[in-house]
């Protein structure tokens, strides 16, 4: 029996009227985003160096609302990610990186909880979108699932989001599991950059990586969570 509620393959419930508003906003701010000559649109570790080079000691701010930007600009994270720890020291890359991913989080999150994702959860979602969507549903459980599929490579990062929104769980749980999930790529992911730079390490570096994906992958995979995801669509 279906215990959980919130769930949006159990309700979409979007409105005409909702669904057309938030897409002529987000139309909008993506368009001047990407058309306006004054925000650059960056694509590579390159360009985004660029720009917080060129901001000086506004250079963490720059990125982080670069970060948090990224989806309306359509850009992959893994260009930001590698830029912490290139551009920025230690610390502060690893604070930055964290700041411009939960920025980045909380956009997708904001703009699914407000309307639009359950709806295109429920029609499009397919196989993985039922079990992601009941498997966060239980909302005793929400916290430690949604660090799982935020600290499991297998699942892309914006659907989560999606799905997080979707079901109902409360910002504060998403915020707080999104930043705890990314921490072991952060770590990673502002080491690789580093070493990139000074040309030390680099094996290390590349080691962390794979520990810092591999192991969460591995617990996931041998473990009973992913027994548990693919119990959802029966249930």
């Amino acid at each position: 029996m279906q215990k959980e509620t919130g769930s949006a393959y159990a309700k979409a419930d979007l409105k005409p009227v909702r669904l057309v508003t938030l897409v002529t906003l987000l139309l909008a701010v993506s368009f001047y985003l990407y058309w306006n000559p004054a925000f650059v649109r960056p694509s590579s570790v390159a360009q985004i160096r660029e720009l917080v080079t060129a901001a000086g000691l506004w250079g963490p701010v720059v990125y982080i609302i670069l970060y948090t930007v990224r989806p309306l600009l359509f850009l992959p994270s893994l260009p930001f990610n590698l830029a912490a720890g290139i551009l920025f020291a230690p610390g502060l890359s690893f604070i930055s990186l964290l700041a411009g991913g939960l920025g980045s989080a909380s956009v997708v999150f904001a703009v699914a909880r407000w309307g639009m994702g359950s709806s295109l959860l429920a029609q499009h979602g397919g196989k993985w979108g039922r079990r992601l969507d009941s498997y966060l549903a239980d909302r005793q459980h929400g916290f430690r699932r949604l660090v799982w599929l935020r600290v499991v490579p297998v699942f892309a990062y914006d659907p989560v989001s999606i799905v997080a929104a979707c079901t109902g769980i409360s910002y504060k749980i998403f915020a707080a599991a999104t930043l705890v999930g990314m921490l072991p790529g952060a770590v990673a992911y502002c080491f690789l950059g580093e070493a990139l730079v000074s040309r030390e390490n680099l094996p290390v570096a590349v080691l962390l990586v794979l520990i810092a994906f591999g192991v969460p992958f591995l617990c996931w995979y041998f473990g009973s969570e992913r027994r548990k995801l693919q119990e959802r669509e029966k249930e």
